[in-house]
């Protein structure tokens, strides 16, 4: 059995095993950060925005400020990132700009 197993994995493309297997970790990543961070998801941001929407719904035992504070670094992160990629990608865009340009 164990061997039809391995074998079903190596028939298959590598894309859909890769993405398979990055789904599963992000799963544990998502369980062990909920629970040593104390009802947190940390690798999916979907979890809080569910959490939030059962504190709106009031809902006991969901904490606004835990989920919102992590929503709220998120996106800070995710803005802080986008950022500092265009900034770096910038000069390099203008003088490939000007690399391009024929002269007159």
């Amino acid at each position: 059995m164990r061997g039809d197993v391995v074998r079903g994995l190596v028939d298959h493309e590598p894309v859909p095993v890769a993405l398979g297997a990055l789904t599963v970790l992000s799963g544990v990543i998502d369980a062990v950060s909920f629970l040593a961070l104390g009802r947190i998801f940390t690798a999916n941001m979907t979890g809080n925005l569910v959490f939030l929407g059962f504190a709106a719904a009031g809902e006991p035992g969901f904490d606004v400020a835990a989920a919102g504070t992590a929503l709220v670094a998120f996106v800070a992160g995710a803005a802080g990132a986008a950022w500092l990629a265009s900034s770096i990608a910038a000069p390099h865009r203008r003088s490939s700009a000007r690399s391009r340009r024929r002269p007159p």
